[in-house]
């Protein structure tokens, strides 16, 4: 589970504490509340425990954690495990998290493909699916109907019902507001401007849903389970099919202003003139160093140098050609070179702005270890603005975790409703 602080509230006598101006004193089911959350996320992580190990945990009162516990029983959130083994007195009972009281869902809606996983309350996956997307389902209607569709199959398969999923969060390629859940620009799908992701998914699947850039969301995995995990500053960088940053700052993802904050896939190019901005296009570091700029570059070099075998070489993808790059081909690692030149310059451009501790790479593309080693060896050059770079731990499945994570925060507060 995400690591939190756990915060407990204990009645005091009015005397005890002077009161502010216009302060309300706090009323006990407000107390019972905040006890029986801080309670339910040391049961999460501690189970199976006894009440005892709860009051130890937690500083509180006996009285006060049966109380709790009890509320908790009544909303189907423990699960009573009988006696557990004895210390020389009284068996304790011990206890657990009911994990199965309902679900969470995560969804990536990737440039070419729908994936999608369904966890417990431990955020365990259940049941995952997938599809690739055809032309005709790329418009935001029909990937609605996609993950109405996948919510269900899963559903099926993890024998459980659509209605005991409590939330659903979903990544989008391109600059989202997750304030409205609107997705203002996904250039890499069709008609995706302005959508309004969460209103159409909260209304063909009746569950609570959030919508967040998909990067974003594999920087929250990456903070939850993977390589930033206990970093506070640190940058997430993708590069696959497009190009995006995900910015962690004092432990909290940073959206800007116009949540457009981390989309280096507009950033500028050293040698390539400057152009205006637009939504519904590509930016120019995407162009250059994502899969197909990659790809581009390697077949530029191919026709330069008359290849025998380049109509073969030229097929190959971006991650085949760093590959090649490991066996030591000459033309891969002139690529490689390219590729991490371009990205290091951006990682020290940011560097000097957001001074970050680690630098993760991930991504289909992003994450091939010949691609960090090469970033890393130009970084080191530096003096400073050289962050330590490390692959993604988590892989495809950061921006899935990330959407587990969020989901099973949103759904902390519905679970003591």
């Amino acid at each position: 589970m995400m690591t939190r602080q756990t915060t407990f509230m204990r009645f005091q006598s009015s005397t005890s504490v002077p009161s502010l101006p216009g302060a309300q004193p706090s009323r006990p089911s407000h107390l019972r509340q905040v006890n029986a959350r801080g309670l339910l996320r040391l049961l999460r992580e501690h189970s199976p425990c006894s009440k005892a190990d709860l009051v130890r945990f937690s500083g509180l009162s006996a009285p006060t954690v049966s109380s709790a516990v009890a509320y908790l029983e009544s909303l189907n959130l423990v699960e009573n495990l009988g006696d557990g083994e004895s210390s020389g007195g009284r068996p304790p009972e011990m206890i657990r998290f009911h994990a199965n009281r309902g679900y969470v869902a995560g969804v990536d809606i990737g440039g070419t493909r729908l994936r999608m996983v369904l966890a417990d309350l431990n955020g365990q996956i259940v049941a995952q699916w997938a599809t690739q997307f055809t032309e005709r389902q790329r418009t935001p209607k029909a990937v609605c109907t996609l993950i109405h569709d996948g919510l269900k199959t899963m559903c099926q398969d993890a024998s459980t019902s659509v209605k005991k999923v409590l939330d659903m969060t979903v990544g989008a390629p391109g600059v989202t507001n997750v304030d409205s859940g609107v997705v203002l620009s996904a250039p890499n799908l069709r008609d995706w401007n302005k959508v309004p992701l969460r209103t159409m998914l909260e209304r063909e699947t009746g569950i609570a849903t959030t919508v967040e850039n998909d990067t974003n969301l594999a920087a929250v995995g990456e903070h939850w389970r993977g390589s930033a995990s206990g970093v506070e500053d640190f940058l997430f960088i993708a590069l696959g099919t497009g190009v995006g940053a995900g910015i962690f700052l004092r432990g909290r993802l940073h959206h800007g202003a116009n949540w457009s904050a981390g989309e280096i896939g507009y950033a500028s190019v050293s040698g390539q003139a400057r152009q205006a901005l637009e939504v519904r296009s590509p930016g120019q570091m995407e162009r250059s160093i994502g899969g197909l700029g990659i790809e581009a570059e390697w077949r530029r070099l191919l026709a330069r140098e008359r290849c025998p075998n380049a109509t073969e070489l030229a097929k190959l993808r971006a991650t085949e050609i760093f590959d090649l790059a490991v066996d030591g081909g000459r033309l891969a690692l002139q690529v490689v070179q390219y590729a991490a030149q371009i990205l290091a310059d951006c990682i020290v451009d940011m560097s000097l702005t957001l001074d970050p501790e680690v630098v993760i790479l991930g991504g289909g593309v992003g994450s091939h270890p010949e691609l960090c080693r090469s970033t890393e060896k130009l970084l080191a050059r530096n003096e400073f603005a050289k962050p330590q770079v490390r692959s993604s731990s988590l892989g495809t499945q950061a921006q899935l975790q990330g959407a587990i994570s969020l989901s099973l925060a949103a759904s902390e507060a519905r679970l003591l409703d």
